[in-house]
């Protein structure tokens, strides 16, 4: 072992014990905040929620060195993260390869799902970690006041509102068994300028090694907010975010690989730099206690450039390389939110508002290979441009007949229309008799434009049975609409393209909650859910055949998902000790199609976690997260002519368990701990067909250092 990796190791416990050791006993009760969460799209008390809604504290996940929003999330209840070839993507209620499309994440309220869904993964890498206040979890819909794309659920990131002068610096350091050190610096403040007038910000920068050999990730963030209180009834937030980072990586593992050295090395090569910056508008206006109206606007970029990618290919049993450098996608999302709520009598609201979002997304690309005394060159050059508009207009009321029941409901309809223009470039040169070569030139063009509408509903009616709990019945009809790249299909003939004539994605969900809090010290939430989704968009082909690539989109399956979500706390000595723990539970199958009855794959069944926070004193606390899920199965292979799966294999389960501790003293605070403690193999993508593997984080360490000036 190396001696700067050893001593690491060794100054991490040697902080631990010192830190044990050296804390001051004190009896201080930990006082916990009420929560707000904006499920209505305006901040409320948590009591006011008619459904069941986690909602996580920022500082809860800052304090236990997670690295990145992905890394703390993976650990949260109801959430699981899926990878199918092109990333990985967070699910929700059993979405699998829809994930990306059937789970809405959010930051402030705007979503950031990118357009291209075909090859498209949620930006999660781009949110600062450090800068988020809470995240508000909505297990399952949510479509009269998001729109598309909520079947599984949605995710809201509420980032930092800072104000009051303030100013900190953070250091951390990271680093696995077999080496891959990484750290994070950063500084973060705000400064009132005057009553009216403050600004915030938050830079940080980062530089860290992956598990596996070749894998690297430096880059930064930068966040900030001016805030303008306009007079007493208005206020305006302007935002300012910009993320980069360049990004290195060696691809997939053989499964001998894998479990011989999951560090090692795979055989591409590829070098990849993402810019996303992001402006928003937000403006607010009250009229007493009655009327409140809110205006966001916003505009978001994403451009991924390739400026290296090289891969293998086997072809007449020969390894080929394969170079994608150039490629590219560029995503932009520009938007405006007009949003009312009436409070037009006691603890009963009327939401109503407008919506528009102009989606844009482009893909270059550049494939290029040759074989030896057989093809000089084959160049394919794939342009698209694609863009989805929509217009959409909602309403929810939630009126309290009494202190017993409430009743909530609403509609939302959205008109949308699609464009698409693709371009595709085929070069080749071949020798051939004589030896003169023989030359392909071809270009094929394709545009098309489809208009939609779609309709969304629900309702939920709310019993408050005691003064802590409540139980609540709900149905929701919601939509996923697909995207502008689906609309899109190339004939296995005359390999030219088509329109294809699609419908979106509809679904219907019945759910029971009740949310309770017993003996002033033990949290219960349960939830039942039945999801019915219909015409789901289904595909065939093979858009990689060497005989011709092809590919149909079509509406034909049926999917059902049923399931439940518990989750228990338990507070003792004055909140100094708290346990929790959570089970959810997936049945999520096809029911209609060539695929009846099979199991939606990348989906598991079960997934468990449990969590133990003890504080020490007022200075000093310990905390143990154990996160458990069982197995699912691969992709397998598709028939590209019946679109029938088979040779599915099992992604095997996984149990991870982390440590950490929190001390403080003074200004500065130090946290540190160890994760996937037991050093657990696990898979976050397998394709068993291809044999190709990505391994997980094995045992990694983690230290930190915050100071308050």
């Amino acid at each position: 072992m190396h001696p700067n990796k050893k001593a690491f190791k060794l100054s991490l416990f040697a902080l631990l014990l010192i830190t044990n050791l050296n804390a001051q006993e004190s009896n201080k009760a930990i006082n916990l905040q009420k929560v707000v969460v904006s499920t209505t799209g305006f901040e409320q008390d948590a009591d006011s929620n008619l459904r069941n809604v986690i909602s996580i504290e920022g500082k809860d996940l800052q304090n236990k060195g997670y690295v990145s929003l992905e890394q703390a999330l993976e650990r949260i209840s109801s959430i699981s993260f899926v990878n199918f070839g092109l990333g990985r993507n967070i699910d929700m209620r059993g979405q699998g390869n829809k994930s990306n499309i059937a789970v809405k994440v959010m930051i402030d309220g705007h979503a950031i799902n990118v357009l291209d869904n075909s090859h498209g993964v949620t930006p999660l890498d781009s949110i600062n970690l450090d800068n988020v206040e809470r995240i508000e979890i909505i297990p399952g819909g949510g479509s009269v006041l998001y729109g598309s794309g909520t079947r599984g659920g949605v995710i809201n990131i509420i980032t930092k509102k800072q104000k009051s002068d303030a100013f900190a610096i953070n250091l951390k350091s990271s680093a696995y068994d077999h080496g891959g050190l990484g750290g994070n610096l950063g500084i973060n403040g705000a400064k009132q300028i005057n009553e009216n007038l403050a600004f915030s910000f938050d830079i940080q920068s980062f530089n860290l090694d992956g598990y596996q050999e070749g894998y690297n990730e430096k880059g930064y963030f930068i966040n900030t907010k001016t805030y303008i209180d306009i007079n007493d009834n208005s206020d305006l937030t302007l935002g300012y975010n910009y993320f980069k980072s360049k990004n290195t990586s060696s691809g997939y593992l053989t499964k001998a690989q894998a479990q011989s050295d999951p560090t090692q090395k795979g055989k591409s090569d590829n070098i990849t730099q993402i810019n996303r910056p992001e402006i928003s508008l937000d403006y607010h206006y009250y009229f007493d206690d009655i009327w409140e109206f809110n205006l966001e606007a916003f505009w978001q970029n994403q451009k991924i450039n390739y400026l290296k990618d090289v891969s293998t290919m086997s072809y007449m049993n020969m390894s080929l390389p394969v170079y994608q450098n150039g490629s590219g996608f560029e995503d932009t999302l520009t938007g405006i939110s007009l949003k009312n709520k009436l409070n037009y009598a006691n603890n009963s609201y009327f939401i109503f508002g407008y919506e528009f979002a102009n989606h844009d997304a482009k893909r270059k690309s550049l494939v290029y290979y040759s074989v030896p005394s057989f093809i000089n060159y084959h160049r394919m050059t794939t342009l698209i441009d694609m863009t989805k508009q929509s217009h959409s207009i909602f309403a929810l009321d939630s009126h309290n007949f009494n202190e017993f029941f409430t009743l909530s409901g609403g509609a939302r309809y959205e008109f949308s229309s699609y464009n698409t223009d693709r371009s595709y470039r085929n070069e080749m040169s071949m020798n051939g008799r004589p030896p003169s070569p023989t030359i392909i030139d071809s270009t094929t063009l394709f545009d098309t434009n489809k208009n939609a509408n779609n309709f969304a509903f629900e309702i939920t009616p709310n019993f408050k049975y005691s003064d802590t709990g409540k139980l609540y019945i709900k149905y929701e009809r919601g939509f996923v609409s697909p995207s502008p790249a689906q609309f899109v299909n190339k004939d296995k003939n005359s390999q030219k393209y088509y329109s294809a004539n699609l419908n979106p994605e509809i679904f219907d969900t019945f759910e029971l909650g009740i949310d309770d809090f017993w003996w002033d010290f033990y949290g219960f939430n349960l939830t039942l859910f039945y999801t019915l989704s219909k015409d789901e968009i289904s595909y065939l082909g093979n858009p990689h055949s060497t005989s011709g690539s092809w590919w149909k989109y079509y509406n034909i399956d049926q999917t059902r998902r049923l399931g439940v979500e518990l989750s228990l706390s338990q507070n003792f000595l004055d909140d100094d000790l708290i346990f929790r723990e959570s089970l959810t539970y997936l049945d999520a199958k096809i029911s209609k199609g060539v695929n009846d009855g099979m199991r939606i794959p990348y989906v598991s069944k079960i997934k468990a976690t449990a969590g133990l926070e003890y504080a020490w004193n007022k200075n000093f606390s310990n905390f143990i997260d154990l996160t458990y899920f069982s197995r699912a199965k691969d992709g397998g292979t598709i028939d590209e002519n019946t679109g029938k799966m088979s040779k599915n294999s099992w992604i095997r389960d996984y149990f991870l368990t982390d440590i950490g501790m929190k001390y403080n003293y003074k200004k500065l605070q130090i946290l540190a701990g160890i994760r996937n403690l037991f050093d657990k193999r696990y898979y976050t993508y397998q394709d068993s067909i291809n044999d190709q593997y990505l391994v997980g984080n094995g045992r990694n360490y983690y230290v930190e250092f915050k100071y308050a000036f």
